[in-house]
Order: C-alpha cells, then structure tokens, then sequence
C-alpha cells in the first residue's frame, strides 16, 4: 500500500506566514557555501548587497531566528550573478547540495531525520521540515516503492525555478546522507512553467 501524507497547514508551526520568512539555518548554509568557495567569494558577494543586507549577513545569522526570505533570494541571486561563472544551474544545485550536508551531516542542525539506510525516513519528513523552516508553502510525500517516492511542492509564491534547482540538489545529497546510491531526482511538474505545483521524483538503490 502505497504512503501519502497530507499538506501541513502552514500556520500550525510559523505564525508569521504573511511575513515570508525563513529559519536562519537556510541562509547560515548558503553563507558558508560562499566561503568554502574561497577566502574572497564571501566578501564579494556580501559587498554587492545592500547596507542593510550587509549588516544582516555580516552579523550573527542564528539558526533558531526568521529572516525575510527576500534576503535569502538576494543572497542567491548576488552568488548567481558573480560566481556562477555562466553556468547559474549548477551553482543553485550545489547550494542545495551544500545545505542538505551542513544541515544533516554528523554535526548538523537536522541530523535527527537522518537514519542509516532509510532515505523514505528523512523523505517521509520533509513536509515537517520545510514548514519549520518558511512561513509560506507546503510540501507531500508519496512512497511509491522500496527504492522511490514523489515530493510535491505546493502553494509558495510567486514560484523560483531556483528554488526548484536548490530543491533538487538538496534531495538527491539528503538521500546520499540517508544511504541512498545512485541517486535521481527529477521534477516532473514545475510551477514555474505553468503547472499547478512542482513534483521531485526521486530513485535510489
């Protein structure tokens, strides 16, 4: 029998959803992605940004606080338009790469959803997560077999194709973390070409 969860309404854990924001461990991962790039890649970024931005990005960014999610997109696409080194979609799969080994590896933040050879484990709680970490949005979990499930992404607006390309490389080093080989992900479905919300299939051995 197939296992499907349910959206998780939003507001149930952030309260502050019409603010749009997101839990500092998502821009505290995407700052040390900067600097493990390079000593001077951080600097250069953050340089480009706003004062306000600046002060923000330079403080302390705590894992535990909300940040306007506008800052995290700024933050991205800054990074995009200097170190993408004309290939922005492979820099946005890196980030979530990144993001998913700060968060889950042996001393990250998110390392309780993490179980030795059991990605479905970590899959079957990505709902939970994602609406502890941004106060707009919902995402789903399909099992579709030992080795294979669906991800759906529902209602954020207005919808990122780079917010899909982070998606993306998050899962597929999630799974890695969680023992999965040979991992694929691939969206099928994408709100940002029109569809009615984004679906990550994922296949792992």
């Amino acid at each position: 029998m197939l296992e499907r969860s349910k959206p998780i309404p939003t507001t149930q854990l952030s309260p502050e959803r019409d603010d749009r924001r997101v839990k500092g461990t998502l821009i505290a991962a995407r700052l040390r992605f900067l600097k493990s790039r390079g000593p001077d890649v951080f600097d250069r970024v953050v340089a480009r940004m706003t004062a306000d931005d600046q002060s923000m990005l330079r403080g302390m960014v705590l894992p535990s606080s909300w940040y306007p999610v506008d800052l995290l997109q700024r933050l991205e696409m800054t990074a995009a338009a200097i170190v993408a080194a004309g290939d922005p979609r492979a820099l946005f799969l890196e980030m979530g790469r990144y993001t998913a080994q700060t968060n889950l590896g042996p001393t990250g933040v998110q390392r309780a959803y993490v179980r030795a050879d059991d990605p479905h484990f970590l899959l079957s709680n990505v709902p939970r997560m994602y609406v502890t970490q941004h106060t707009d949005g919902n995402r789903t979990y399909e099992k579709t077999a030992a080795h294979s499930a669906i991800i759906r992404s529902y209602d954020v607006e207005p919808p990122r194709k780079e917010d899909c390309l982070t998606t993306i490389g998050w899962m597929a080093r999630a799974i890695e973390c969680s023992g999965g080989r040979e991992v694929q992900v691939e969206e099928k479905l994408c709100r940002a070409k029109g569809a009615a919300h984004c679906e990550f299939h994922c296949r792992w051995v």
